[in-house]
């Protein structure tokens, strides 16, 4: 049987077909034919993600080590508007001493947040701060002290009876960031259901004013109590003045607020205060104070009356009166430069942002220190710096850009690696 069916199928066979030898040597090259073109495909996949690697981590910001130094700082000639898909602090490191920070918005993986952005004194590098345990919505409340060597800022975590109708998470107190070290000190005040309506506020570089009540409800708390915290010791003593409130104070960044209200005082670290004529000012928009107090507690310079812009003034704390005006229109001022300067907030010409300049309280005359300042929080210390000219910060790419990149390059290669072996059968 079986010798008949081999018979059957050797009749069957087609005649005129390749010898052996033959069929082995088309065999071995169609082999090296699917080898060739497997190996080519594979490299220029290679090449192009490693292309795409490279392109990906020239994106990346470079930042050099912090330091603590008392000089080399500079304020830029411009700030930018960066980038949601820079890098933090908890992956570059710290950014040293800041000249300024400011909210923007920070883009992650599946979605957006609100972010704080510092920008270095030293090298004008930008990077989000991350901050730990801090409460995103309460994010543009953060103040940096006047050195720019330390932020602070409202934290959110657990108390004993929280409100459900609270979003962002519950207040339940304040910490310093170090922007040197990258170390946090935190204070956690005793609290029921959460602390609110809070001020921060700095007296000068290690002197941090707080002020805050106890939250009721969702929409209401205690009367505030202010108090002093001293970030050398860690200690926090209680300021046992009669305020209207932190809220409407404004620092020397030497170790003096002056407070407005009813009756306006200019007050120390110690909690000593004396009394003060400031008539009603204009309100603090754009990050400026709602007025800026000479370092000897002297004179004032600030946009009085019921709007801005406005024309700033300049008087004594003693005297009656708004002062004598300076030609001009401004949007607020920030601190005093030297004796006869103050920096301010000015529209530019093209109306699309906001300019620090120098005013001559002398002749009125201006000197454009940094563009497009818009809302930034200065280091108000720190802007009688050099005026330089940093370059742009990057824009990295979103991490969808080489992650969609690499996963469609690898999948058309291996479709193309498939169909190539196919046709080289055929």
């Amino acid at each position: 049987m079986l010798t008949n069916l081999l018979e059957e199928l050797a009749r069957e066979a087609p005649s005129g077909g390749d010898a052996p030898g033959q069929l082995w040597r088309r065999g071995r090259r169609v082999a090296r034919t699917q080898r060739l073109g497997t190996i080519t495909i594979a490299a220029v996949a290679c090449l192009l993600l490693i292309a795409l690697g490279t392109a990906t981590w020239q994106q990346r910001t470079g930042v050099e080590p912090a330091t603590d130094t008392g000089s080399g700082s500079y304020l830029p000639s411009r700030f930018h508007e960066p980038s949601p898909h820079l890098p933090g602090t908890d992956s570059v490191g710290p950014l040293g001493p800041l000249i300024a920070t400011f909210d923007a918005p920070r883009a992650g993986w599946f979605g957006s947040s609100d972010g704080l952005v510092g920008v270095s004194a030293g090298t004008g590098a930008y990077a989000f701060i991350d901050l730990p345990h801090a409460g995103t919505p309460y994010l543009g409340e953060a103040q940096l002290s006047p050195d720019g060597r330390h932020v602070a800022y409202w934290t959110t975590g657990k108390v004993n009876n929280p409100i459900p109708a609270l979003e962002g998470g519950t207040i339940n107190g304040y910490a310093v960031y170090d922007t040197v070290t990258g170390e946090v000190v935190t204070q956690r005040p005793g609290t029921e259901r959460g602390i609110g309506h809070g001020t921060l506020i700095w007296f000068d570089s290690t002197h941090l004013g707080v002020e805050f009540g106890q939250m009721r409800d969702c929409c209401s708390s205690s009367s505030p109590r202010s108090m002093i915290f001293d970030l050398s010791t860690a200690q926090t003593s209680a300021l046992s003045t009669s305020l209207t409130g932190l809220d409407a104070a404004s620092t020397t960044g030497v170790g003096t607020v002056i407070v407005q209200g009813e009756e306006s005082v200019i007050l120390e670290t110690d909690g000593m205060s004396a009394p003060a004529q400031i008539p009603m000012t204009g309100g603090r928009i754009n990050g400026a104070q709602h007025l800026a107090l000479t370092p000897d507690s002297k004179r004032v310079a600030a946009i009085f009356g019921n709007g801005v812009p406005g024309r700033i003034s300049v008087k004594n704390v003693d005297d009656d009166g708004d002062g004598d005006p300076i030609q001009g229109s401004y949007l607020g001022v920030v601190s005093w430069l030297d004796e006869s300067h103050v920096a301010a907030l000015k529209r530019n010409r093209a109306e699309s942002g906001v300019d620090l300049v120098a005013v001559d309280v002398r002749d009125g005359s201006t000197k454009v220190l940094s563009a497009y300042v818009n809302t930034a929080r200065l280091a108000i210390n720190l802007l009688d710096s050099p005026v330089k000219n940093q370059l742009a910060p990057p824009r990295p790419w979103s991490p969808w850009v080489p992650t969609i990149t690499s996963g469609t390059t690898l999948v058309v290669a291996a479709l193309a690696i498939l169909v190539w072996r196919r046709r080289a059968r055929a």
